[in-house]
């Protein structure tokens, strides 16, 4: 089933990075997570993104938030849609 892609007014209201252990100790290097928390009129919204992705937009920026699922297509003027 595929996820419905939605586009909807939203703020930025947090930024958290963090470690992300796979596997509790097996794996000695964690991997890097980036979130991005979004308010919007119909209730928060929390995606993963890309280091790019969480260094591009600052906490209060505002803008068309689209995505799909849990993946971030674009928000505001910051961060485009891509295609190949």
């Amino acid at each position: 089933m595929k996820n419905e892609r939605i586009e909807i007014q939203a703020t930025l209201s947090e930024k958290k990075d963090g470690d992300y252990f796979p596997i509790p100790g097996r794996v000695p290097q964690p991997t890097q997570i980036y979130e991005l928390h979004f308010d919007t009129e119909t209730g928060p919204v929390i995606l993963e993104v890309s280091a790019f992705e969480y260094d591009v937009v600052e906490v209060g920026d505002h803008g068309v938030l689209v995505y799909e699922g849990n993946k971030l297509i674009s928000f505001g003027d910051k961060i485009k849609e891509f295609h190949m």
